[in-house]
């Protein structure tokens, strides 16, 4: 624990409560069949999930342990069950396990294992008089269908996406890369949750030094005792990442399978996270966050095309209601001389400063945008365009803003929506509000020092020992093609 948080914890006298699964000492399995049923029982007592039947195998009584739920419980009927009811020899654990009806399972000597095994979906085969329990893998998680990514859509290529199953996502991984190459390591994190986290890469193409890095800063995570909990990538993500405060990402984040690939194929590393549909990628620079798999799918000059727009969205969707501010409070002077008569009718009929306009519709605007994520996806979409369309129609007939801010505001959100990562959008459509306060007290020298201040911050940045901006910093040239234009591919 590091010095600071010990100093606090004493100062304020605030602990986390220690994290307990119950299951850190070791247990024996015991020969009475009575006795670890009664360890099971209280372990898992008010447990309405847990089933404890009772069997007889040829002259020896046993049981069947499992969580309903989890399980496939025809398998279990069928492959084990009924195998056991009608097994005549039963001298010896050998001659138990000829009758079953299954091929992977594994002998435990300890109890408090084989309930890990247990709760990772497995059936436990505990006998009378054999100090062995038999886990068998028999698991059913409750998962859904292969469908369409939903935040990574694209017009053309594959539509299957990942899902909640890490052994699924493997899969889809596995089909696209038929190479024995293909390496995955698999982790527990989290003291409760003890979710199964895979490392996976390419074993000719990683940076082995970079695959080391990954591994310890999870190793990391694995030890930490006040981490009760994985619930989905993000955790990892952000106790990976090198700048936690930061607002950009660092980390590459997908649903879609041939993205890992194309990573892999890189030399990058992939993490997948068991109960999660998005999938990791390190190392992530800024640029990699502003392409996407359309572009592989269509013609390189359409790509091109995009990434040009994409580039031009980075700047409006951060720079133009602030530039808006700045001239109209100090630079009218930048205003052609056609406009300069409808720009000041507009503004004289409005009583606030062009700050206070600027400010209120891009806050009504992110209330939209959230509630609209908000609702159901049906209502969501009435709600934001009626919204929008109502909202701003009665503010501009209310005299409290502008046609003019309502256009700039509009077009400044719409930017936002052309860059495809959500955490980098959000990233730069927060930098807005710093924009438009430096405009409005340091006009468009103050814009120019908040990007100066931001694009210093990110050329400071690394992602796991990678530059965050690079090829633009450092310079490489060779690479720098690839951001501005996707490259012909060469027969």
């Amino acid at each position: 624990m590091p010095t600071w948080r010990r100093i606090l914890q004493r100062v304020l006298g605030a602990r986390r409560p220690e994290v307990n699964t119950g299951l850190e000492s070791e247990h024996p399995v015991d020969k009475s069949l009575d006795a670890n049923l009664d360890h099971i029982k209280q372990l898992f007592a008010d447990s309405a999930d847990l089933v404890c039947r009772r069997l007889q195998v040829g002259h020896r009584a046993a049981a069947l342990v499992y969580l309903k739920g989890i399980t496939n419980s025809q398998l279990i009927q069928q492959g084990i069950a009924q195998p056991l009811l009608n097994c005549q020899r039963s001298s010896s654990l050998e001659d138990i396990l000829a009758c079953l009806g299954v091929s992977d399972y594994a002998n435990m000597e300890d109890l408090h294992q084989a309930l890990q095994q247990m709760m990772d979906g497995r059936v436990l085969l505990i006998c009378q008089g054999i100090p062995f329990a038999v886990a068998i893998d028999v698991v059913d998680f409750p998962k859904r269908n292969i469908d369409e990514a939903e935040s990574d859509a694209v017009v053309s290529g594959p539509l299957d996406s990942f899902i909640e199953s890490i052994e699924d996502n493997l899969a889809l991984i596995r089909r696209r890369l038929r190479t024995p190459h293909f390496k995955s390591k698999i982790m527990r994190l989290g003291i409760l949750s003890r979710t199964p986290v895979a490392i996976c890469y390419l074993v000719d193409r990683v940076d082995r030094q970079l695959l080391e890095e990954v591994e310890q800063r999870l190793q990391r995570m694995q030890a930490r005792e006040d981490l009760p909990k994985v619930l989905d990538s993000y955790y990892v993500m952000e106790s990976i990442s090198d700048h936690p405060l930061s607002p950009f990402p660092q980390v590459l984040q997908t649903e879609r399978p041939d993205v890992i690939v194309a990573h892999l194929v890189e030399g990058r590393v992939s993490i997948l996270v068991d109960g999660s549909p998005v999938a990791l990628v390190v190392p992530a620079a800024f640029f990699d966050l502003l392409q996407t798999a359309d572009d592989y799918y269509i013609h390189p000059l359409f790509a091109s095309a995009a990434r040009w727009l994409r580039l031009s969205a980075l700047f409006i969707t951060t720079s133009v209601s602030a530039l808006y501010v700045a001239v109209t409070t100090f630079h009218y002077e930048v205003i052609p001389s056609k406009l300069v008569n409808t720009v000041a009718q507009t503004r004289g009929e409005v009583p606030l400063s062009s700050f206070s306009e600027a400010i209120i519709l891009e806050i009504t605007v992110d209330l939209l945008r959230e509630a609209t994520i908000r609702l159901p996806t049906k209502v969501g979409q009435v709600i934001g365009v009626v919204g929008a369309l109502v909202v701003g129609q009665a503010a501009v007939q209310a005299g409290l803003v502008g046609p003019l801010l309502v256009i700039v505001v509009a077009i400044a959100t719409i930017a936002g929506f052309a860059i495809p990562n959500n955490e980098q959008a959000t990233a730069l459509r927060m930098l807005r509000f710093p924009m438009i306060l430096a405009a409005n007290y340091l006009s468009g020298f103050g814009m120019i020092i908040v990007m100066v201040a931001v694009l210093t911050h990110l050329a400071s940045m690394d992602s796991l020992g990678e530059p965050y901006m690079r090829p633009v910093a450092p310079l490489k040239l060779r690479q720098l093609k690839d951001v501005i234009i996707r490259p012909f591919r060469k027969v």
